[in-house]
């Protein structure tokens, strides 16, 4: 796509368009391409704007205005109702989006499937780094135990070394496939839908006048577009509701659970 010319990318843009009306191609599908597009053109002008630098630095993003649309309805009016989450929280969301209109359907059984092995491997490491730090190896045991968080992590997708920094390793999860089972609530049967709707839902006002003025609606449009078979209003009310019940005190510190939080450097 960086390769055609603008009348090159209207044209196909048009076909896309023409194949999802025709039924080729199922909202969720066109809706991530969609998005996919906006934050490849996104990415395209901050780099353009930037005079094309190669390597491309860290803050390339930097003082950018976010994307301003993708031009799915219920998308773009969710734009406007987002948290300040950065200095580019529309970029967030929509990569937040776009993973969970990827993720599998049976992504809960697959990370369900991993994490008694994974968990277990986790608890090995800091069992060993244990070991080590009690043996003046505490340099070695510091790596050691900075293993711990990325195996857990694996139970949601494949996980890379990167280097390190320090004592500690740094990777990341390159490969995610499971993240929605983060999202697991704390009363009931885990499923797909619950998770899709408490992966949506965080990135919005926790205010009852949101809600209520069209926030059940517009979640439920967003989750129904990422698979949800259950992605109606009275659902995503039931679900908000049932979480705020089980909710942890305010005052405990509350693990990050977001997708953007489970991509990012795990603390230890």
């Amino acid at each position: 796509m960086v390769d055609m010319t603008e009348n090159e990318r209207r044209e196909f843009a048009e076909a896309f368009e023409r194949a999802h009306a025709a039924g080729e191609i199922s909202d969720r599908d066109f809706a991530r391409a969609r998005i996919q597009g906006a934050l490849a053109r996104w990415q395209l002008d901050a780099w353009e704007a930037a005079g094309k630098p190669e390597p491309v630095p860290d803050n390339i993003y930097e003082g950018q205005p976010d994307i301003e649309r993708v031009g799915i309805p219920a998308i773009d009016d969710a734009l406007l109702f987002l948290k300040p989450n950065g200095e580019h929280p529309r970029f967030a969301f929509l990569n937040s989006l776009s993973y969970l209109m990827r993720e599998s359907d049976d992504a809960l059984e697959i990370a369900g499937n991993r994490a008694d092995d994974c968990d277990e491997a986790a608890a090995l490491l800091r069992r060993a780094a244990a070991l080590l730090k009690g043996k003046d190896n505490e340099p070695l045991g510091h790596l050691i135990e900075s293993l711990a968080p990325w195996a857990e992590r694996g139970k949601y997708g494949r996980v890379y070394p990167m280097a390190l920094q320090g004592y500690r390793l740094v990777a990341n999860q390159h490969h995610p496939d499971a993240l929605g089972a983060s999202l697991q609530g704390k009363r009931g049967k885990a499923t797909r839908d619950g998770a899709i709707v408490r992966g949506l839902v965080q990135f919005f006002p926790n205010e009852q006048g949101f809600f209520t003025n069209g926030g059940y609606a517009l979640i439920s449009k967003l989750a129904a577009l990422c698979g949800a078979s259950k992605g109606t209003p009275a659902y995503v009310r039931s679900q908000i509701e049932q979480d705020r019940r089980t909710a942890e005190p305010a005052s405990k510190a509350m693990r990050d659970n977001s997708i953007i939080g489970l991509l990012s450097k795990p603390k230890i």
